[in-house]
């Protein structure tokens, strides 16, 4: 038996997305900026995508960007607005608890001479929206909080804190991480300027993203070549893998509402079903595709691979720190023990409470033994 509940890391690649990817690579595969017919078709293609994507966010089209995924969504709004609004000011805010390639850029832009003012968690992991009001000033340009949590599911209050930072600084931008929100929870773009997206988050194929700027909003281009993206990021644009974005992200949209309650179920099932001590690392109101425990006995990475020998994939936190503590639960001011020991376990619509009392039990079994 193999069961995957690691889908905060990456997912299957699901067959309307496989099906798209697979037309784009070998029947339509012109490239979309060539002029003849066959760039013409695949020019249409992308042009539906763009429209399928756009009509979830209520969007326009000419406010949505291809990229090669979150990473590059989340560095090139952060880098593009903060040196944009720089004349105005030099303060940025974000939290403690968001993803490396957000903390990460916005080190680098430390660097570049900004101020950075980052947010600390609630110890259940949540962030206070009052601390958030907090930290804004008149000189803030830039701020940017992740929608999910994706070590620990905690919803960020993104809405309140975009509407209080135009009230302080109406020319202010408020960028979105939501890697971990798009359809997996309802997404309001009220109030916010950028929103990155991953595709292989929900069912699509690796190494594809999407950047939303709001209309009106010009920025300078992270990537400079052909002109490609209305002059926004330059690059043959990935077809096959955009295609797939867009046929993954129709399918999960519109199944949104049951996949939310399947979630929860699942979460329920997961958690009626651990018979041995832990903590719960995770909000009591948090998106319920990804919960964070710590059992109290054993480390995360022997947890972990003591589970894949016994074909549960799971893992203990992000995918991209490679066995490093957790900064999200070190920042959340755990105990030691909690930190080590901690694992999140995140859920996809095709998980089953079978596959998840299975779960349980395998890892109760292994507690059991040492």
């Amino acid at each position: 038996m193999s069961v995957y509940l690691d889908n905060a890391a990456t997912t299957r690649v699901s067959d309307a997305a496989k099906d798209a990817a697979l037309k784009a690579m070998t029947e339509v595969y012109g490239n979309p900026s060539s002029l003849h017919a066959a760039g013409k078709a695949a020019r249409e293609l992308l042009q539906d995508a763009r429209r399928t994507l756009c009509d979830i966010l209520s969007a326009e089209e000419r406010e949505l960007y291809f990229t090669s995924g979150g990473t590059e969504s989340i560095n090139t709004a952060l880098f593009s607005a903060a040196f944009k609004n720089k004349h105005l000011g030099k303060h940025i805010v974000s939290s403690e608890i968001e993803h490396d390639a957000t903390l990460n850029t916005l080190k680098r832009l430390r660097e570049d001479g900004f101020e950075v003012t980052l947010v600390p968690p609630e110890r259940d992991g949540s962030v206070d929206i009052n601390k958030i009001k907090a930290a804004f000033r008149p000189d803030t340009v830039l701020a940017s909080f992740m929608g999910v949590c994706n070590e620990t599911g905690a919803l960020l209050p993104y809405g309140e804190a975009a509407a209080a930072l135009h009230k302080i600084n109406p020319r202010a931008l408020f960028h979105l991480d939501a890697v971990q929100l798009f359809c997996k929870l309802p997404l309001d773009l009220e109030n916010v300027d950028l929103c990155s997206f991953s595709a292989h988050k929900i069912g699509g194929v690796k190494g594809c993203g999407a950047l939303f700027v709001k209309k009106g909003l010009v920025l300078r281009p992270l990537l400079y070549g052909g002109g490609q993206e209305n002059g926004f990021r330059s690059g043959t644009e990935a077809l096959p893998a955009v295609l797939a974005f867009a046929a993954a992200a129709k399918n999960r949209h519109a199944a949104l509402g049951d996949n939310i309650t399947h979630f929860k179920d699942l979460k329920k099932t997961l958690l009626e079903n651990l018979d041995f001590p832990y903590a719960l690392n995770s909000p009591e109101s948090s998106s319920a595709h990804i919960v964070n425990i710590s059992p109290q006995k054993l480390r995360s990475e022997v947890l972990v691979r003591m589970l894949s020998d016994r074909g549960f994939f799971v893992s203990g936190g992000s995918a991209c720190s490679r066995g490093k503590s957790s900064h999200v639960l070190k920042a959340m001011r755990l105990p030691r023990e909690n930190i080590d020991a901690a694992l999140r376990v995140s859920f996809c619509p095709e998980n089953t409470k079978e596959e998840v009392t299975a779960f349980c039990r395998a890892l109760s079994e292994i507690i059991r033994q040492e």
